[in-house]
């Protein structure tokens, strides 16, 4: 089988671990790979000699770049409907799994990590980057939407960051998946092997002895400071983002262009020129999509992506966007509509919300339909952060803390975790000069 080839299993004392192994393509998933994956978590979680699951890739280029849509796209168009739709429905039940998998999941990231990469990745309990991780949502590009989960966990990230990544697709590199709370860890690639051995021979699936085995293993930022490529524009994208139409998006962008400082201003025309490349439907279709994910539990959320995925399928600019971009590679994809004038809010609702669904998600663990992840081992939000500031978190008691005060509060309660001092302070600052 094609899955048994591109999904190689490692069985070393009692950890277990998945690697892809299809390079040629950046890991991209196929259904057999996807399947084949499903097969080795359900064999694992009832298994007495496995304690702990690993993810990694053979490749340094991609832990996973995608979900093989090519293949997807023609299925659909030789008629081939319900094979096309099957990869969508096995993908999502699998991210599902890993979400609600009953031993500890660790996703090592090297490489490009996007789309079917994020899917695989985003759900485990733990997300180890590398320098080398690149981490993407680039479906609006090809006239797709974010999914494999993004309708959950993008809305959950700081801010509005993740509508800000879902419509532009901009890339985040290594530390930035720490910061951003994309990986819970950063271990530089040259530690991964000794990581994995160190899994391997742990013999437990406490969550907190695995947490405990990977901090032996993360590095410190160069100099104690900050490596965050959204250092200077946070605010901006907050500002920005915050908006629950296109236009208003795009009008708040142009204002910040004007008026703000060097870093803003350049981070502004940048991001209107992305948005400017992307299917107008997928961007439209893409921001209610987060906007109402943020209400919704991780079962609502893939319902809604399966039903997204075949109402998509049936549109003009998947098609176009994948072959312009995938197939012919010529990146001059013909958008219908044109332009997001030309897209109609109410009838695009009509036609992709409330629009009855043909296919229904399957679910291993059907029981688990939570609102946040069970197990959080990154950073504290940057929500957090400021709620002990202002004295909203009951921890704070009756006074305003200082900045050593939220300092002290926080390493105490992360035991010391690498990244906490950095996140906290940048948090403190931002607050105190507002």
């Amino acid at each position: 089988m094609d899955g048994d080839k591109h999904v190689l299993a490692v069985n070393n004392l009692t950890g277990r671990t998945l690697v892809l192994n299809r390079p040629q393509a950046l890991n991209s998933l196929t259904l057999p790979m996807v399947q084949t994956i499903e097969r080795h978590l359900k064999n694992w979680e009832h298994s007495e000699l496995c304690n702990v699951v690993m993810l990694r890739s053979n490749s340094p280029k991609a832990f996973c770049a995608g979900g093989d849509v090519v293949q997807v796209s023609r299925e659909w168009k030789s008629g081939n409907k319900a094979e096309a739709m099957k990869f969508f429905q096995t993908e999502y039940m699998v991210n599902h799994y890993i979400a609600s998998y009953k031993k500890p999941v660790v996703a090592m990231l090297d490489g490009y990590t996007m789309g079917g990469g994020v899917g695989l990745s985003m759900h485990a309990a733990f997300r180890v980057a590398s320098q080398s991780a690149v981490f993407a949502m680039p479906e609006t590009k090809i006239g797709f939407f974010p999914d494999v989960g993004a309708t959950f966990f993008l809305p959950r990230l700081d801010g509005h960051m993740g509508v800000y990544l879902g419509l532009t697709g901009q890339m985040l590199k290594g530390r930035d998946l720490l910061y951003s709370g994309i990986a819970t860890h950063y271990v530089p690639s040259e530690r991964h092997a000794m990581l994995e051995q160190r899994l391997q021979g742990l013999g437990s699936s406490d969550y907190d002895v695995v947490n405990d085995a990977i901090e032996e293993f993360v590095a410190q930022p160069e100099d104690g400071l900050m490596e965050y490529s959204l250092y200077h524009v946070r605010e901006a994208i907050d500002r920005c983002f915050q908006h629950n139409s296109l236009e208003s998006i795009i009008h708040a962008l142009e204002e910040e262009k004007q008026h703000s400082n060097e870093h803003t201003s350049a981070w502004a025309q940048t991001t209107l020129d992305q948005l400017s490349r992307m299917s107008p439907s997928s961007l439209k279709l893409t921001l209610e999509q987060l906007r109402r994910g943020a209400q919704l539990n991780i079962q609502q959320a893939f319902a809604l992506e399966l039903g997204l995925a075949e109402k998509r399928l049936e549109s003009h600019d998947m098609h176009e966007g994948i072959e312009a971009l995938l197939v012919r590679k010529t990146n001059d994809p013909q958008w219908d509509p044109k332009s997001l004038e030309d897209v109609n809010v109410h009838e695009m609702n009509a036609g992709y919300f409330t629009a009855k669904y043909a296919y229904k998600p399957k679910f291993v663990h059907d029981q688990a339909a939570f609102s946040e992840y069970p197990h959080k081992y990154g950073l504290p939000s940057e929500k957090e952060i400021a709620a002990l500031i202002s004295g909203e978190n009951p921890q704070a008691g009756n006074f305003r803390l200082t900045r050593d005060d939220v300092l002290q509060f926080y390493e105490r309660e992360y035991g010391g975790k690498i990244g906490v001092k950095q996140k906290v302070g940048w948090v403190f600052d931002n607050l105190e000069n507002n």
